[in-house]
């Protein structure tokens, strides 16, 4: 079926919603969730102050399309990692991916981290987009005959990967300090094998 074509009035208020959208992002990640005012916004937009009202309803309704754009775009990768035939390669593709995508953005997500724990809005929007994630890994899993609660497992070692980027490349914790993005998925991949793995062994 053929899509209708915009109209011109359209075209450019999906343009000024991008142009939004962008600003938000860059200044988001400049100041932190707190330090963000709309007026900060529709400035780095060169935009009217009014104009941010048509497309957003607050600073919290801009912050959650901002993070719903970036964690989509984080889980999607990796996500794509997970076509590799061979289980292990699999993994350890979909965690390298994850990493790249999640570095790429690391300032956004210390202000997902920061708006999460503020505002239920953001809470909501990272929980449903993250709950995308976790049901791929437990799809993998009951594929791969866990005997393990796959539900459980799933939020446990998506957990995992999650909080080790974030203390490493947000918090920048020193105990993980000067470590790469290819020794964090070495690692991660092993941990995450192991336990994957292991569980489908028969207990002595």
């Amino acid at each position: 079926m053929t899509q209708p074509v915009p109209t011109k009035r359209q075209q450019q208020a999906a343009a000024t919603q991008e142009q939004l959208l962008c600003a938000a992002r860059a200044v988001f990640g400049d100041r932190g969730y707190q330090a963000t005012t709309v007026g900060a916004i529709t400035s780095r937009a060169n935009t009217a102050h009014g104009t941010f009202y048509l497309y957003f309803k607050n600073k919290q309704d801009a912050f959650a399309a901002v993070m719903a754009g970036i964690t989509d775009e984080v889980y999607r990768e990796a996500e794509r990692g997970a076509i590799e035939p061979e289980p292990r390669a699999a993994i350890r593709e979909s965690i390298r991916r994850f990493l790249e995508a999640f570095v790429e953005h690391r300032r956004l997500w210390r202000c997902l981290i920061e708006g999460a724990f503020t505002n239920p809005e953001v809470e909501v929007v990272w929980l449903a987009i993250r709950g995308r994630f976790v049901d791929r890994i437990e799809r993998d899993l009951e594929a791969l005959g866990t005997p393990l609660d796959a539900g459980l497992a799933a939020n446990a070692l998506g957990g995992m990967v999650e909080w080790a980027a974030i203390t490493q490349f947000v918090l920048e914790a020193p105990e993980v300090a000067g470590r790469t993005t290819e020794e964090t998925v070495a690692v991660l991949t092993e941990l995450w094998c192991g336990a994957v793995f292991s569980a489908a062994l028969p207990t002595r």
